[in-house]
């Protein structure tokens, strides 16, 4: 039977307790919207199918891109006439912190638009909710878009846009991209210069380029067949070669770049907004990252994921849920990728490399990009690949000892076996000794 959410279920006490710190917040406007927003209940109730009540959306999205937000949410509340939609835009770096806060308070936000990286800290916390199996058919989900946001076989949300690095390229510099990175010592050399940052997360890339990757098809962390060890010694001889800029110093490559002054520039979709404003927008191109002799480069593929609170009340999960749908369907995805150049999670969007020739360029690169499983702790993970690199381009070790030294760490930070872990040759796990009383 269909329930009447403003008849049937009254709200109790605490939950308006745990609501009014946040009602301070968002102040007077946002305190009005709930209220116009449940004087439409009555109305509601003549359709039971209606969606009704009120939801409560956080981000970190620019002024700008707020905006664009703010105009698909616009076109579904004249869909959606009895759902009142309260935002609030929060800085990247506040976000995960307000929301840890607020969720434990009982207070947080129906939806949280956020990295698929937080989905492991998030859910075990319990402050997101797994998705029901009803509610994973009906959004259908392909393979790939599943598993960006899968944990511990659960479904924690719904995917929005994809963030690879690939590579960007001046177009009054180079006439033909390169293609492989034989290609990219080669105009390097002739005077068309690359950069980019040489660690773990943002050099992700080459691993692929020289082997299968760091996880086989099981699962199964193979450091013996991943390419890892000559993707770092290729860094090693490539960082001394002429026209090859390796630097940590992200913001700096960018600014080189947008001067005119090297021909490419290793990046994800973010930076776009940026070079447009200051090279203008046909002034650069994007294409994918040079491959290897083994296959393909394949960078991380981070997202952007709508993640539901926990402790929402059946209505507005329903309510959530449908606006995430929503965010997430054809013609709002091609509206982010027309206005902010926010590449499409949704693979059903045609990027027509004549119209969005950047973001197809970015589109084109996932189809190679590695997605991480979740449960890794990834902020951990990636420290001790960072590690690694520093160890190996410094000399400090040779790369088959930082690949050794970088298994051996997450072996132990996982607490894998070793079935779930296979060490490069001539490496073992470190085994730890006995406390003695």
């Amino acid at each position: 039977m269909q329930q009447n959410w403003c008849k049937s279920r009254p709200i109790p006490d605490s939950y308006w307790t745990a609501r009014r710190s946040f009602l301070m917040v968002i102040g007077f406007v946002g305190l009005v919207s709930l209220l116009l927003g449940t004087s439409g209940c009555r109305s509601a109730s003549e359709n039971p199918e209606a969606l009704s009540g009120h939801v409560i959306l956080w981000h970190s999205w620019t002024a700008d891109e707020a905006l664009v937000l703010e105009q698909s949410l616009a076109e579904f509340r004249e869909a959606n006439p009895y759902v009142t939609i309260v935002t609030l835009a929060l800085p990247f770096d506040e976000l995960l912190d307000r929301f840890r806060r607020s969720a434990q308070d009982g207070a947080g936000p129906d939806l949280l638009l956020a990295p698929s990286n937080w989905i492991r800290d998030l859910a075990d916390a319990n402050l997101i909710r797994p998705l029901e199996a009803g509610e994973v058919s009906d959004l259908r989900l392909d393979t790939r878009n599943t598993r960006l946001v899968a944990y511990q076989n659960r479904v924690y949300g719904v995917p929005l846009s994809v963030s690879p690095k690939a590579l960007y390229f001046n177009q009054t510099l180079v006439d033909r991209p390169i293609a492989t990175l034989n290609e990219l010592l080669e105009h390097a050399a002739s005077g068309q210069e690359v950069a980019f940052v040489p660690r773990f997360e943002a050099s992700y890339w080459g691993i692929q380029a020289f082997g299968q990757g760091l996880f086989d098809p099981d699962g199964v962390l193979n450091l013996a067949d991943s390419g890892f060890v000559d993707w770092l010694a290729w860094l090693k001889e490539a960082q001394n070669k002429p026209g090859v800029i390796l630097n940590v110093d992200d913001e700096a490559l960018r600014q080189l770049f947008a001067e005119g002054r090297i021909a490419y520039y290793v990046a994800g979709p973010e930076q776009q907004t940026f070079l447009k404003q200051t090279m203008g927008e046909d002034a650069f191109g994007v294409t994918r990252l040079p491959g290897g002799p083994a296959r393909a480069a394949g960078p991380l593929l981070p997202a952007e994921t709508a993640l539901f609170y926990t402790f929402s009340s059946e209505g507005q999960a329903r309510i959530a849920l449908a606006l995430a749908r929503f965010l997430t369907n054809q013609q709002q995805s091609i509206r982010f990728m027309r206005e902010i150049d926010r590449v499409p999670a949704n693979r059903q969007v045609n990027v027509d490399p004549r119209i969005y020739p950047t973001v197809a360029g970015f589109a084109r690169q996932a189809t190679t990009a590695i997605i991480l499983p979740n449960e890794l702790d990834k902020d951990r993970f990636y420290a001790a690949g960072d590690r690694a690199y520093v160890s190996a381009l410094s000399g400090l070790q040779t790369p088959e000892e930082a690949v050794c030294r970088f298994g051996q760490e997450v072996a132990a930070l996982q607490n894998h076996s070793e079935l779930k872990t296979i060490l490069p040759a001539g490496c073992g796990f470190i085994v730890s000794e006995p406390v003695s009383n």
